[in-house]
């Protein structure tokens, strides 16, 4: 298989990098190759906008998805938006890698969201939506950390609710629209505020997370 990680995360000793690590040495070991699009390291522009095409509308009226749709059929994105869309076509497994910020993803990847998912190559045009989407037949699954205990993410905590629920936006509005088979998220929670000890049994849960959905696989 081929799994290629987008990871959202400014420091790369974080512990948020650290599971970009350990998917990485899982899925190497088991004989498969991985790709990481680390954004922050490699300066990712997340604002969407005319930039993005190589021959780029004059039209009096200008809309950004119409001109997705026409770099598209003319194989004009710009070279670091036709990157990503090649490493992501080539993937088999997409993990979306991040610490959770305002209960959502960090802006950064939401403009890779913005500028890779874009209409014509990810959805529209000669492909549907949802179990018609392009990538069906693959998988993908959100691997995140979070400030808050877990014990926030509940109807009676603090929050209000589950994170599960908090990322339905994504999983379904943005993974599960374009086709692919999305997996529970990976949560580690609290990350900053516990012990080395329970930061080690995260890792370990999400080694056994790893094995539990991909052994057949291996």
């Amino acid at each position: 298989m081929k799994i290629l990680i987008v990871h959202a995360h400014e420091n790369p000793n974080s512990f948020s990098s650290s599971l970009v690590k350990v998917a990485t040495e899982y899925f190497e070991s088991a004989g498969h190759s991985v790709s990481i699009s680390d954004l922050y390291q490699k300066g990712f522009n997340p604002v969407a906008g005319k930039h993005d095409f190589k021959n780029p509308s004059d039209a009096t009226y200008y809309k950004y998805a119409i001109a997705q749709f026409t770099a598209n059929n003319t194989n004009s994105f710009a070279d670091d938006v036709k990157t990503e869309m090649e490493d992501l076509i080539k993937a088999d497994v997409l993990i979306f890698n991040f610490p959770l910020w305002w209960f959502d993803m960090p802006g950064i990847l939401k403009g890779w969201v913005d500028r890779i998912l874009a209409y014509g190559f990810a959805y529209g045009g000669d492909y549907g939506l949802y179990k018609d989407g392009r990538f069906k037949g693959k998988r993908a699954f959100l691997s995140i950390t979070t400030g808050s205990p877990a014990s926030f993410y509940t109807s009676e905590g603090a929050h209000g609710r589950s994170l599960e629920n908090i990322l339905r936006n994504i999983n379904e509005g943005i993974l599960g629209l374009v086709g692919f088979e999305v997996l529970s998220p990976f949560i580690g929670y609290s990350v900053s505020r516990i012990s080395d000890d329970e930061r080690k049994d995260i890792i370990k849960k999400y080694q056994d997370y790893l094995k539990q959905n991909f052994a057949e696989h291996s």
